[in-house]
């Protein structure tokens, strides 16, 4: 009977010993997969912050560049509506010199609607330059409404990739 026991109880430790052995491979891969997730949330996090800097660096200058634009605009618009005060004032005063050539007062009837009708030109040019103006501002506007739209359109575009590729390693 000794001579039974000593091979069973030797193959009862070589069981174990590869049961242990077992064991510890599943740890190891297991240990695998979580290094190998761990890596991979750090580098989509990573991929995340990227691109939420870059947006950020590029929502910055896009707003600065809109605000020079937009003074640029102001800037031109208020040049331009002295330089039709200026013409409106030089051909007024042509006009009045033309009419008083003739003997013709800019108080009567004719020559206050000559006069009248270089201010309405004038006032309708200052609407027509007022309008383009607020065209080019909602334009500039919308550039900026877009690249908001793209922002976010790119961060969940990334998100989502980054969640399929973490379901692809399950």
């Amino acid at each position: 009977m000794a001579g039974i026991t000593t091979p069973a109880l030797s193959a009862l430790s070589a069981v174990n010993t590869v049961k242990s052995t077992v064991k510890q491979v599943r740890d190891l891969t297991g240990a695998t997969d979580r290094k190998a997730e761990k890596q991979l949330a750090e580098r989509q996090q990573s991929d995340l912050n990227s691109l939420r800097a870059r947006q950020d660096a590029d929502t910055t200058a896009l707003r600065a560049n809109v605000q020079n634009q937009a003074d640029q605009i102001a800037t031109n618009s208020a040049s331009d509506e002295r330089k039709r005060q200026r013409a409106l004032r030089r051909a007024v005063g042509r006009t009045r010199a033309q009419l008083g050539s003739q003997g013709i007062s800019t108080a009567d009837g004719s020559g206050e609607a000559i006069l009248l009708g270089q201010t309405r030109e004038a006032e309708e040019e200052k609407a027509d330059a007022d309008r383009l103006n607020a065209l080019r501002i909602k334009a500039l506007e919308q550039q900026e409404q877009s690249e908001y739209q793209r922002n976010l359109l790119e961060l969940s575009e990334l998100q989502e990739r980054q969640r399929l590729e973490r379901l692809a390693r399950r």
